[in-house]
């Protein structure tokens, strides 16, 4: 639009701010002197002309209309339809593919069906769009199929987002709005069934099958925590995320519950790495999913040498506290004269290692946890390691459905039974829990003071009852003896 003859200038409270005249302006100035303007025939070509080669002068002395470098942006004209097609004769092609079932397996890290069952519950949602939708050109994009191959690459080699450019014709941003996606829509989708959640009575009684196979009757799982390097931690957390890791590394602490066949039960994410294994406690989901029920304890009653209980345990390193629900190891220099300690020792030393065995195995599949983690929200790094722990129990239960139980110890075997415990037994009235502590009454339904307030009397009453040392106590001396006496009919 030109100014016309009426138009008067701005006033000057809305005139824009002059800045300081540098090189660029003197070069335009002379330009523009240079020009006869009497003869000129339209003095806004010309101001154009001069304004594109402002626009270059400063490209080339490195500042660009925001102040900082001005990347270019490359289009670069991909193949969508080809890569799709080469992915396709490559894995997806029936018996024809070029690769077998056991190479999928090694480069996706899942099996063909769980893929195919992930792909076909995400297809159509987020980025995922279905092969038949057009983009904002009118053109067909990129296939969900190589979307979700991109996703499942990065974090199975935790290579950079631009790495499979070549082979799957896809761009550095693009794979990473797939890989968010990705882990955001897998634990939407999958979250309930594989993440935080009590076993079925099913999975329950096999567990406590295995585990009393190997001498630890009503044992549930193992817990311990992980560090994880966060790469590009800000500034501002900096200090309180430094520490428990050589170099001074700044890290996040992944806490977690795991059984015998490396299925991870209950996970909890985000605390600083500055903390350690007794005051991240403090601020456990874990814990508060026993103290609310979400992860139920109570199991049918057991008996260890004599003494007969109604929960299930965890065990855990010398570093946890002394709670009822937590069986530690015996120091080395109290086991040294005693060598039924050092047996059981080396026994919950060894059945404990299944925590640790089930993070070997999440890091040593998923090398994006392997490697400094380097984004930059702490919920993308959250969604990127709940994700891997799906998969991960995925696969877990993929396997028990095909062996159709765990691996057990025959060195240590047992012939498991059901038989129901007497529960009117004298010395086990005391090691009782569940029975003990107050439930909510059905008759303050209505009335919300009266519930909440009997609420909080059971959360208390629980919690002082698996956090009770003597408790604790009482159970491993219970598993020394127990174990012990297997050692002996040996």
């Amino acid at each position: 639009m030109q100014l016309g003859q009426d138009e008067t200038p701005l006033d000057v409270g809305q005139q824009r701010q002059v800045r300081p005249i540098d090189a660029t302006d003197e070069r335009l100035f002379s330009l523009w002197s240079m020009v006869d303007r009497d003869t000129m025939g339209n003095r806004y070509e010309l101001l154009d002309d001069l304004v594109d080669d402002s626009n270059e002068i400063a490209h080339y002395h490195g500042h660009g209309q925001h102040g900082g470098s001005v990347s270019g942006r490359i289009v670069i004209k991909r193949d969508f339809e080809a890569a799709y097609k080469r992915l396709c004769e490559q894995y997806f092609n029936g018996d024809e593919s070029l690769y077998t079932a056991q190479q999928f397996k090694r480069r996706y890290r899942v099996s063909p069906s769980i893929f195919e069952k992930v792909y076909q519950q995400l297809l159509g949602k987020g980025v995922f769009r279905r092969p038949d939708k057009l983009d904002a050109c009118g053109r067909k994009g990129i296939h969900p199929l190589v979307r979700m191959t991109a996703a499942f690459r990065v974090l199975a080699y935790g290579c950079g987002a631009d790495r499979e450019d070549e082979n799957l014709s896809i761009g550095e941003s693009t794979v990473h709005d797939a890989v968010k996606s990705f882990c955001k829509l897998l634990i939407q989708e999958f979250g309930d069934e594989y993440l935080n959640r009590t076993p079925t009575v099913a999975e329950r009684n096999r567990i406590l099958k295995h585990n009393k196979t190997r001498g630890f009757p009503g044992l549930f799982a193992s817990w311990d925590c992980k560090h994880f390097v966060w790469d590009n931690c800000p500034v501002a957390l900096q200090g309180q995320h430094k520490g428990h890791h050589a170099g001074g590394k700044y890290t996040k602490i992944l806490e977690a519950i795991a059984d015998g066949s490396c299925y991870i039960w209950f996970v909890h994410f985000g605390a600083p790495g500055s903390c350690n294994d007794i005051n991240v406690l403090d601020k456990s989901s874990i814990v508060g999913a026993l103290l609310s029920g979400q992860l139920d304890l109570k199991t049918e009653p057991y008996e260890i040498n004599g003494t007969i209980r109604d929960w299930m345990y965890f065990l855990v390193d010398g570093i946890y506290p002394n709670w009822a629900i937590f069986v530690k190891t015996i120091a080395k220099e109290a086991r040294e004269a005693t060598p039924h300690l050092d047996f059981y020792a080396s026994r919950q030393e060894g059945v404990r290692k299944d925590i640790e065995r089930a993070f070997g195995i999440l890091v040593k599949k998923f090398h994006v946890l392997a490697r400094p983690i380097r984004t930059w929200r702490e919920d993308d790094m959250r969604n990127i390691l709940y994700a891997c722990i799906i998969l991960h129990n995925m696969c877990c239960a993929e396997r028990l459905e095909v062996t159709g139980q765990d691996v057990v110890e025959t060195e240590y075997h047992d012939d498991y039974t059901d038989e129901e415990v007497n529960l009117t037994t004298a010395d086990g009235g005391e090691q009782f829990i569940f029975n003990r502590v107050p439930v909510p009454t059905s008759d303050a339904a209505n009335d919300l003071e009266t519930l909440m307030t009997e609420r909080f009397h059971r959360v208390n009453a629980l919690y002082n009852h698996l956090s009770d040392p003597e408790k604790h106590l009482q159970l491993r001396t219970d598993l020394v003896a127990h174990l012990s006496g297997r050692q002996a009919e040996k």
